[in-house]
């Protein structure tokens, strides 16, 4: 059954792009919750793996729930929320995620005038050893033709919205993220994403971005 959220007023309407796989039941559900309340638009993209608990959970939130082969390809598959996307704004989390209620409310301001900018929220991961790892992402932009995600791992939005002038503006807000809490979890990660990286690298040898991510898995893989 579709669960009806009261949403506060915004201005701006704000739509969630997720991609994602099996993911745990309680987690997933948490993701979801915490973005309803400001979501005018929820698509999520599920590769094959997902299986029935996802889709169970997924169709509690939104009725755009669609199903793709999973390409090798993290790009693609957040281009093909993108494309499905009506909304003015576009934000996007993962199923291991989590955004607080706090930061939920403050994101619902921002998009009473958002002025055309695209934001950076800070991504926090606790480690197994009790650290945080702080990244910033860009995380809310505008939907505009020529906006597109591009490389397949470790996918990047900014170059598009260089290329269409769009400034960008870094926040404190922040998304915590679990994927980095379980070492089992980060081998797997780095398993899977191990030969898109060598991929990308044998196509396109001169990307020093993909370089840097491949040298990084790689040392991982060694101390692991």
């Amino acid at each position: 059954m579709l669960r009806i959220i009261r949403r506060p007023q915004i201005t701006v309407p704000l739509g969630f792009n997720i991609i994602g796989s099996k993911q745990r039941p309680r987690l997933l559900s948490a993701m979801f919750a915490s973005i309803a309340p400001i979501a005018d638009q929820i698509v999520v993209i599920a590769d094959e793996k997902a299986d029935a608990a996802f889709f169970g959970i997924a169709y509690q939130y939104t009725t755009e729930v669609y199903q793709h082969k999973w390409k090798n390809d993290f790009a693609y598959a957040r281009n093909l929320a993108l494309s499905k996307t009506r909304t003015a704004y576009v934000a996007w989390i993962d199923t291991d995620e989590v955004m607080r209620p706090s930061v939920m409310g403050r994101i619902g301001n921002l998009m009473t005038r958002p002025d055309g900018k695209a934001y950076y929220v800070w991504q926090v991961s606790p480690t197994a050893d009790g650290r945080e790892i702080y990244v910033p992402q860009v995380r809310i932009f505008p939907n505009v033709p020529g906006v597109q995600w591009e490389i397949p791992i470790h996918e990047q939005v900014l170059p598009s919205l260089a290329r269409q002038g769009i400034a960008t503006q870094l926040t404190d807000l922040r998304i915590d993220h679990f994927g980095y809490a379980d070492p089992a979890e980060i081998r797997a990660k780095n398993r899977r994403n191990m030969p898109i990286l060598i991929r990308q690298l044998r196509q396109h040898p001169e990307d020093a971005f993909t370089r840097q991510n491949y040298e990084r898995a790689v040392a991982y893989q060694k101390g692991a």
